[in-house]
C-alpha cells in the first residue's frame, strides 16, 4: 500500500514540476522572461500547480455537482473530477483539499464568486503563509527606454526582502496610448529574507490572433506607454486575509514609427 501511495506522489511530483505556468496571464503581449533571480527560495511544490489549476477544479466540480447532485465523500466526488479531466494532478489536489476541509465546506468554497485561489490553496495548507513579510524594490529599469513599434521592451527589477515573503502575486499594467486595458498577474512564490529578481518583457507588436470583433485589440500606436509594477502579498485587491501591498514601482517607455 505505501509502495503504491509513494509511486502516485512521485508521478504527481513530476507533473508539478514539469508544469507551472502563470498565475492568471490576461495579456499575450506580457512574458515573463525565464525563472525569476533569488536566493533561498521556501522550496513549493505544491502551491503553484494548486493555484493554477484552481478555475479549473472549481469548473468541473460544479458541474459535477449539476450533474450528479450532492455526492456523499469527497473520495466520491474527485474520483469523477479525475475522470472526466484526466488529470492525476486536479485529482489530487481535490482530494486533498476537500479532506483538508470537509466536504461541506469544499462544496461551499467551490460555490463562491470571488474566488482567490492564492487565499483558498493557503487555506487548504497547498501554500505557505507570512503575514510578516516584506518586499521593497531596489531597482527598476524600463529598457530601451525609446524604441521603434513592434520591438520588445524589458522590465527588469530588484526587490529587497527583510523578512521574507508570503505567497504573492505580482501585477504589471500598462497605460496603453489607445486606452486599451493591458495587465498580467504572476505567482510569486513565497520566499526567505533576500534579494530577488524578475524580468518582463511586453512585446509591442500587434496580436495577430486578436479579434477586433471579439474583443479589443492593442494597435501600439506612436507615444508614450505608463507601467506599473505592483508586489503584493496574496492576490493583489483581495479582502480576504493574508493580502497586502508589499510595494509599487513606475516606469514608461515611448514607441516611435
Amino acid at each position: 500500500m505505501y509502495k503504491s501511495l509513494i509511486l502516485v506522489l512521485v508521478v504527481l511530483i513530476g507533473a508539478v514540476a514539469a508544469d507551472k505556468r502563470p498565475l492568471k496571464l490576461q495579456s499575450s503581449h506580457i512574458q515573463r522572461i525565464g525563472k525569476p533571480l533569488h536566493q533561498g527560495n521556501v522550496g513549493l511544490d505544491w502551491c503553484p500547480q494548486c493555484i493554477d489549476t484552481w478555475d479549473d477544479i472549481v469548473q468541473v466540480v460544479l458541474d459535477v455537482i449539476l450533474q450528479y447532485g450532492v455526492l456523499d465523500t469527497c473520495g466520491d466526488l474527485c474520483a469523477i473530477v479525475e475522470s472526466k479531466t484526466g488529470s492525476g494532478v486536479l485529482g489530487f489536489i481535490c482530494n486533498f483539499g476537500c479532506d483538508f476541509l470537509g466536504l461541506d465546506e469544499f462544496i461551499k468554497l467551490m460555490n463562491k464568486a470571488d474566488i482567490d485561489p492564492i487565499y483558498y490553496c493557503e487555506k487548504m495548507n497547498f501554500c505557505p503563509i507570512n503575514d510578516n513579510g516584506d518586499a521593497k524594490f531596489k531597482s527598476f529599469a524600463v529598457l530601451p527606454a525609446r524604441a521603434k513599434m513592434g520591438s520588445k521592451i524589458a522590465i527588469d527589477f530588484v526587490y529587497v526582502s527583510k523578512n521574507g515573503t508570503g505567497t504573492g502575486e505580482m501585477i504589471l499594467s500598462i497605460q496603453t496610448v489607445d486606452k486599451v486595458p493591458l495587465s498580467a498577474g504572476l505567482l510569486v512564490e513565497a520566499q526567505k529574507p533576500g534579494t530577488y529578481g524578475d524580468r518582463i518583457a511586453i512585446d509591442t507588436s500587434p496580436d495577430p490572433e486578436c479579434d477586433p470583433t471579439e474583443s479589443q485589440c492593442e494597435e501600439w500606436l506612436q507615444g508614450v506607454y505608463n507601467v506599473t509594477v505592483i508586489l503584493c502579498n496574496g492576490q493583489c485587491g483581495s479582502h480576504h486575509p493574508h493580502s497586502a501591498i508589499y510595494d509599487t514601482a513606475h516606469g514608461s517607455f515611448s514607441l516611435y514609427e
